[in-house]
């Protein structure tokens, strides 16, 4: 079987969505193409049909585990599925059914299985879908326990804690009542508590005292300190100082100045919205996009959107655009300094380039706001 991760989302997943397409946004510990992978060992192959970029910008991490799998950059398939179903086993298992079915499988407006020649389309909303970027912080701590669990019976580790080519010094604290822990490829030396479920994906640097918190997903080559909870972090992101970040999902590139700190839960304890959306859910935490800065001490209010390469400083009581400034007003970024400070942030012409092109795509989102500079008094 052939199946091909490229139907319309149909969801809003800004600012995520602005930079990495939705087979590589992160849940529950993977990229969502390798949740399907994993799940489909021997069973079929899966494919994209992204950019080359795209390939580029998205390490999977279930390469540096050694896990077998197949995937196929085309968009020729045997069915064409929706994304953004959320990867449990069960979920996958009702769309490999539907496929063998040869069913088509809809959820209102939402396509989430196209079958090739098939004549039958059917409604199915039990097969749960993501319907934001909340939902990702929703289901990402039992999706999490789930997947370490799988990838611990692939590569043949047995215990609650699972340190794969790590290492782990007597002075790291983990708590597995919740849930397992997988480290992936770091050293852990410094005194550090860790509650499971948690991923600590390779090349991963924790800061002595560090808290790691139920449902934390350091992906790759992130630096981390202070306290983090049900938190998504993508690759290459700092987070090297004190401050608290919660339920919250982070790109990559971001780095956090000293103090920052998020809140994830209104003080009247009613459910957030995100982008005028009502999630549903009491505790959210900002969503944030790619190559995003803080100032030191910066705060940053429940479920705020902050675009791909804002920088923000003081109280954040707004959604920011990408590539804006906000220091209690909006101010736009001009065009050649986009590439100076990615240039200078990731020694990379390619990623420089390609923050470019996406500054140039989100151009109507900053019509009204002005283009200038930001200088500290």
């Amino acid at each position: 079987m052939r199946l091909a991760l490229t139907l319309p989302c149909d969801s809003p997943m800004e600012p995520i969505s602005y930079t990495t397409p939705i087979p590589y946004v992160i849940i529950g510990g993977l990229r969502i193409i390798e949740h399907w992978l994993i799940r489909l060992i021997n069973e079929a192959t899966v494919a994209l049909n992204v950019e080359q970029i795209h390939v580029h910008r998205n390490k999977l991490l279930i390469s540096e585990l050694g896990v077998p799998f197949n995937i196929e950059y085309s968009s020729n398939a045997d069915a064409y599925v929706n994304p953004c179903i959320i990867p449990y086993t069960s979920n996958v298992k009702m769309v490999v059914r539907h496929i063998n079915n040869n069913e088509s499988v809809a959820c209102g407006d939402h396509y989430l299985i196209k079958v090739r020649n098939s004549e039958e389309t059917i409604n199915d909303c039990s097969i749960e879908f993501i319907k934001g970027p909340w939902d990702i912080i929703k289901h990402n701590n039992t999706l999490l326990s789930e997947t370490i669990k799988i990838l611990a019976g692939i590569i043949s580790l047995r215990d609650d804690v699972m340190l794969y080519e790590s290492e782990a010094s007597g002075d790291v604290k983990f708590n597995t009542s919740g849930g397992p822990v997988l480290v992936v490829k770091s050293s852990i030396n410094a005194p550090v508590y860790i509650k499971g479920p948690a991923l600590i994906g390779p090349g991963t640097v924790l800061s002595p005292f560090t808290y790691i918190r139920e449902g934390t997903v350091a992906y790759m080559e992130d630096k981390l300190s202070g306290e983090i909870k049900n938190t998504v972090i993508d690759c290459c992101t700092f987070k090297e100082h004190y401050g608290y970040l919660g339920d919250s999902y982070v790109g990559k590139w971001v780095n956090f100045g000293a103090g920052t700190t998020v809140s994830n839960l209104k003080n009247t304890l009613s459910t957030v919205k995100f982008m005028g959306i009502n999630t549903g859910m009491v505790k959210l935490g900002p969503i944030i996009g790619d190559w995003v800065k803080t100032g030191i001490n910066t705060g940053i209010m429940t479920g705020k959107a902050i675009g791909s390469g804002s920088h923000v400083y003081g109280l954040v009581t707004i959604d920011t655009p990408p590539f804006t400034i906000y220091n209690g007003e909006l101010i736009a970024f001009n065009r050649e300094k986009v590439h100076e400070v990615i240039l200078r942030t990731t020694h990379s012409s390619e990623e420089a380039e390609y923050a470019l092109r996406i500054y140039d795509l989100t151009l109507s989102l900053r019509s009204n706001v002005k283009v200038g500079e930001y200088k500290l008094p």
